[in-house]
Formats: C-alpha cells, structure tokens, sequence
C-alpha cells in the first residue's frame, strides 16, 4: 500500500492551509489515514483533506491512497466548532458548518467585539429561549416561533432574522407576506448569512409576488456563491441560461459594487489576487486569479467574466502561453465571452506553435467534434506526435486514450494501450478503473502480447535521448539478478499494476508470482488466481518460461 500526501498545503488561491483537527467523522476508505478539517489563512474557506483510492486489490481491500482538498459543504454531518452530532438543515457561520447552538453563541461573541452586545454570551434563559424558538419553527409550531425569535432578530442575529424571513415568505398560519419576508432576508445577508443570498435569489426569480427580475436573481445568486453557498452555484449556472451576455455581465458588474459597498471587509479579492502573484509569480499568479474570477478555480466565488477577460488578454498579449490558450479556449467555446472562431484559432495556434499540450489536446478535441475551427487535424496530429518522440507523458495519456475512443483517428486499442502504458511508465496516473485493463478484455492475446512488444521495443529505441529509460532498464536487470526470492512479489505486484518505470505486463506478472509462490510467498496465490482469467492455459505455460529468461537475463521479452 502506497500513501501519496500533497506535496504543499497551498490553497487555490495562494494561502497556506492550516490543520484544525482530525475528522470526527470518516469520509475515505478503512484503510486510508485519517480525514482532517483544514482551513485557509488566506481566503478563509474549509477545506476536507480526504484520501482517494487507486490500485485497489480486491482481496485485501487495500489500496493506493492520493490526498485531496475538497471544499467544506454545508451538508457536513458534524459542527465545526463542538464536533457534535449535525442536521444537515443546520446553519453555516462564515462558511463553517455549525449546530443551532454553536451558531448564535459564535454570534453573540462576535456581537460583543463589535459592541452591539455588553456581554460575550447569552444568558441561559436568553440561549433556552433562542434554542426554544429554533426548535418551535422545526415542529412547525410558527406562532411560538415567531415570539420566541423576533427579539433576536430586531438585535440584528442573522439566524432569528433568516427564520422570521422564512416565515413570513411561506403561507404558515396566513402570514404571509413576501415584502416582509425579503426585508427579513435582505438583512440577514447583510450579515453575510449565505443561506439567505439563495431565498433572496430564488424570490427574485420565481415570484411573481415580488416581480420577476432574472437579472438580480443573478446578482444575489452570485453574492450568495461568495458567501459559501454551495447551490447559488447551480442556480447562477441556471440563471446565466435565460440571460444574455450583457445582462450577466451587468449582473455581475452589480454583483462585485454590492460586494464593495456592503461587505468590504469580508472582501477578499485584492488579497486573494495579492498572494497568487506572491507565492506564482507575476504572470502564472495573474493566470489563477483570473481562473478564480471565471469560476474554474473555486466552486464557490462571485464571477467576474469582464475583468477575467481582461486579465486573459493582457496576459496573452504579452505572450504567456497558458493565457494564449486559455483565451482560445474562451473564444472558440464562447465561455464567458462572445464566441469568435477566427480569434480563437490565431490564439490556439500560438500556444500550439510554443508546444503547448493544452492547447493542441482542445484543438483536436474541437476539430474532432465538428467545430469550424480553422486548425488542420494532420497539423495537431504531428504536434502529438512530436511531443511524445520528446517523451511527454501527458502527450502518450492524451493520444493513447484519442486512440481508445476513437476521436479524430479509427478506434485501435493496440496503440491505446502502447500510448497508456507508455504514460504510466512515465508518471501518469490512469484512472481507476484502469483502460489498460478494460483493453485487456477487449483484444485478443495475440494483439496484447504484439502491443508488449512494441512498448518495450519503443523504450529500449529512445534510451539514448531519454535518458531516464537506460536508468530505469539498468535498474531493473541489477534487481533482477540480485540474490534471494523476496523480490519477485514486489516485481509481480510491479508488473501487474505498472507505474512509474514499470510498463503493465501481465505474463511477467503471472510469471513473478509464480516464482514468488513456488518460493513460499502465500499472498502470491490470490494474484495467480486472478491473473488466470486473463491468461489461458496455454499462455499460463508461456508466461513461466518467458519469465524463466527474463531472472536469466534481467531484460524483458521483445527487447532487442
């Protein structure tokens, strides 16, 4: 089992991240480490440090774990604050999922840094008769509700005002009334309450009480994403559909001056953009806020398509490949700007003329679909094609899974397989499940044995300009030919699964196994069983003899 961490706690947005505490609850498999809570120094956003699995052997259920930030959901089943037990319905507090109790208690405290409050807590009678009326409105109970909370709410606590605003806004006991419900709700926004950004937007864009007004949906949808509210995500997204460009731009443009106005302090923008250029550089630090500004760094932010823009251009202009690409991304797709296929296609063959991966591999994508972009398809094809001579390992991914599907070129699972084992040798991760294995079910063993052998010979043609292959090969024949019967476990589990200087070899896989097994390793036998279905008996012989030659000589079959 191989535990891969992160290399740096780095936010998206530059900040470090710092660790709170171990997770309460387990998110990762039985055997991965433990899940941790972490939180950015930066933007102030939560973050779960998960562990996903890869390599999984299915008879010990153990498997290669990888470590992940994922931003903190409000659907976390544990506050943040006590750790206890959590309803979903729960509030969110500045982005940390928190109990009922925890909530106006962090409230309260900060009320008194302020001054509103004199005392940094509630009374008890005051915190009982909060909690009474929280749990009045969950029975349903609104008259209670209404009399128990309105207090809090005329102090100015965000919670009593959403739940006064969530009264008044449904039909209970005929109370309602929606201009009251939106005053309620527009001033627990004020004090950055994301639950009642999405009210706010789905009032403005649903109710034909207040008056449909799709473009201030957009504008509170937008605030509320900033704020940590994970579905205006999917609502902005919704809302964008019915609007033109303009329409979202000014929304937008709205969106970031109310942002200014009402919650400057809670801006975090400028100091975001700030760190991304301190900790990447000038150029790269401008790219990832404009990232950040057109959604696809962060899930949850407020979108800025006009500035995004702007930064992309001035970056491309002064001829920063990532940005030339992404720009023609943006032009050819019509993502965030009005779609200009000649523009794009001058922006794209710049970034491919400098080598770029990600511009020749969307190139191709968009040829191959039916795009009118101007980009000739042999052109794209021997920019792949140089690019993996030079031993790119995201190129081979890349053209071994356009062979796999058949995008562009006739579908041949012979090169897919060379191309993707190939990557993998190289760094890449596959994906789990494995194409190689799903090629493996597909072709005859004929092809796969014919596939091996032109892999290895590609390996043994380029050691003399990659000079990490005559490393990896030399490696490989001084483990071979070293003394004891331990090794030959490790070389099975090697071959079986592949990686970083190993290709996926599956009859020297059996074949390690075998001798790992007739050397009194138990755990060989499961790997035997399965690797059986793969192989028939024929081949089961093949495989012991061509890995008779292989301990001989230390070089792998096909070799020249």
């Amino acid at each position: 089992m191989e535990i891969t961490d992160t290399r740096k706690e780095l936010c998206v947005c530059g900040g470090h991240l710092k660790k709170l505490y171990d997770s309460p609850i387990r998110v990762s498999a039985p055997y991965a480490p433990q899940d941790e809570v972490w939180t950015c120094q930066v933007c102030a956003k939560f973050f779960m440090k998960t562990w996903r699995a890869g390599n999984i052997d299915y008879y010990t259920e153990k498997a290669d774990y990888v470590a992940v930030f994922d931003e903190l959901k409000p659907a976390l089943k544990f506050c943040l604050s006590c750790k206890g037990a959590r309803e979903t319905n729960n509030p969110v507090y500045f982005r940390q999922p928190m109990c009922t109790k925890c909530f106006i208690l962090k409230e309260w405290e900060e009320k008194c840094t302020r001054r509103e409050v004199e005392k940094k807590f509630p009374s008890d009678t005051e915190l009982s008769n909060f909690l009474a009326g929280m749990r009045a409105f969950d029975d349903r109970s609104y008259t209670e509700a209404l009399e128990k909370l309105k207090p809090f709410a005329e102090m100015g606590f965000a919670l009593a005002e959403y739940k006064l605003g969530e009264i008044f806004e449904k039909d209970y006991e005929d109370r309602q009334n929606l201009p009251l419900a939106l005053e309620w709700f527009s001033k627990s926004a004020r004090r950055c309450f994301s639950q009642a950004f999405l009210k706010i937007g789905k009032l403005f864009s649903e109710n034909h009480k207040i008056g449909i007004n799709l473009s201030e949906a957009y504008k509170w949808f937008n605030l509320g994403a900033y704020f940590g509210e994970f579905q205006c995500v999917a609502a902005r997204d919704n809302m964008a559909t019915k609007l033109s460009h303009e329409e979202v731009l000014q929304a937008q443009e709205e969106s970031v001056f109310e942002l200014r106005k009402y919650w400057n302090s809670s801006d975090l923008r400028r100091r975001i953009a700030d760190t991304l250029k301190k900790e990447y550089g000038e150029l790269e630090g401008t790219f990832r806020y404009a990232s950040v500004l057109e959604g696809t760094a962060f899930q949850t932010f407020t979108l800025e398509y006009r500035e995004s823009e702007k930064l992309y251009r001035s970056l491309a202009e002064d001829r920063y490949t990532p940005a030339m690409c992404r720009l023609g991304e943006k032009l050819a797709r019509g993502s965030g700007i009005p779609a200009n296929l000649d523009e794009a296609a001058q922006w794209l063959s710049a970034a491919i003329s400098r080598d770029y991966l990600p511009a020749i591999d969307f190139a191709w994508s968009e040829v191959c679909a039916g795009s009118a972009l101007q980009l000739e398809r042999e052109w794209l094809k021997e920019r792949f094609l140089e690019q993996i001579e030079n031993g790119d390992a995201k190129a081979m991914y890349s053209w071994g899974t356009i062979n796999f599907k058949g995008r562009g070129v006739a579908e041949n699972f012979e090169e897919a397989h060379k191309w993707l084992n190939l990557a993998q040798y190289f760094g890449v991760k596959l994906p789990r499940p494995s194409p190689l294995e799903t090629i493996e079910r597909e072709i005859s063993f004929d092809q796969l044995e014919r596939t091996l052998k032109a892999t290895q010979k590609w390996l043994e043609d380029h050691q003399g300009k990659i000079r990490s292959i005559a490393k990896d090969l030399r490696n490989l024949r001084d483990r071979v030919m070293t003394a004891g019967t331990g090794k030959w476990f490790i070389l099975g589990e090697s071959f079986h699964y592949g990686g970083e200087g190993y290709l996926r070899h599956v009859m020297l896989a059996y074949g390690c196994f075998d001798l790992a097994h007739k050397a009194g390793e138990s755990a060989a036998s499961s790997r035997l069983e399965y690797l059986k279905r793969i192989l028939t008996s024929a081949r089961i012989d093949n495989a012991v003899n061509m890995t008779a030659d292989f301990a001989k000589t230390g070089k792998v079959p096909g070799s020249s």
